[in-house]
């Protein structure tokens, strides 16, 4: 399918959620809350609410430098590519541990692959969360999108994900953590197509009582329970990256074949619970059909 972007109306409701955030902005600014978005990423790019990553996280199982080179912005939306590590540009762990930020601006790292991630600026809690993505494939690869807190900002891990897994992308993993632990059973689902073929509308529904997730509007799988469901507030984050030895039995390896992949991100919108405000599945004509 094409995904195309109805100009007039994107940029009418982009208008529409910044000034609902501008009426409410003294009250939240209080609570360090972010405020109801919606980011037609082909229509107004990035802006400062964005952050672009640019570091290397320590734990191993990520084997993945997050780079600005890796969050490329375009007509179609938000591209993030991931690519082997240039042999000259790859130093020791020590020698990273150690930088000053000089070789993290020359663009050097420890880790052998590179890619992109992106955090909305602020925190956010219940509510409805959606993205129009294409995921990314091959063998390693993830690409996601997720809400996630942890020991980094003082907190228990708290997550609610969307994962897809480049290996075999006609499903997708979710999963949630609440203090750490993650479902006890792992959720697999069927999508019924390719998320890597096309772009989709992915969307959770997170409540004090229960977690929903929906793929092109059907709901696909449900949390019930207070138990099950993370604590608020948590970040937005949506990135790819490869996978690690440890994720070997997960994500697959990556291979020499296929040793980079692209997922595609051409929105992202947050509504608080309760509320009426613009999201990405009110975009007219950005309505995803199921074959």
């Amino acid at each position: 399918m094409t995904f195309q972007v109805p100009l007039f109306r994107a940029l009418v409701l982009t208008t529409a959620i910044v000034a609902t955030g501008q009426v409410s902005s003294a009250q939240n600014r209080q609570k360090r809350m972010g405020e109801p978005f919606l980011s037609v990423f082909p229509v107004v790019g990035l802006n400062d609410d964005w952050w672009v990553a640019e570091y290397d996280h320590p734990a191993d199982l990520f084997q993945t430098g997050w780079r600005k080179e890796g969050t490329v912005v375009g007509r179609d939306g938000v591209t993030l590519q991931l690519k082997p590590t240039d042999s000259e540009n790859i130093v020791s762990r020590e020698e990273m541990d150690a930088d000053d930020g000089t070789l993290l601006t020359a663009g050097k790292t420890f880790k052998p692959y590179v890619s992109g991630q992106m955090q909305r600026r602020g925190w956010f809690g219940y509510g409805r969360y959606e993205v129009v993505m294409r995921a990314g494939a091959g063998y390693g690869m993830i690409s996601s999108f997720y809400v996630y807190t942890g020991p980094y900002f003082g907190h228990t891990h708290e997550e609610i994900d969307f994962e897809f897994l480049g290996r075999d992308t006609e499903k997708v993993f979710l999963n949630r953590f609440v203090e750490g632990e993650p479902f006890e059973d792992l959720v697999w689902a069927d999508l019924g197509f390719d998320a890597a073929a096309e772009v989709h509308l992915y969307a959770f529904e997170w409540t004090p009582d229960a977690i929903v997730w929906y793929v092109d509007g059907k709901e696909i799988h449900r949390a019930d329970g207070a138990e099950n469901v993370p604590r608020p507030p948590a970040k937005i984050y949506f990135d790819l990256w490869a996978g690690g030895p440890r994720q070997a039995d997960w994500s697959g390896a990556v291979s020499e074949e296929q040793d980079e992949s692209n997922a595609l991100y051409q929105c992202v919108s947050y509504a608080e619970l309760g509320a009426d405000t613009p999201q990405c599945s009110d975009l007219s004509g950005w309505n995803v059909s199921v074959r």
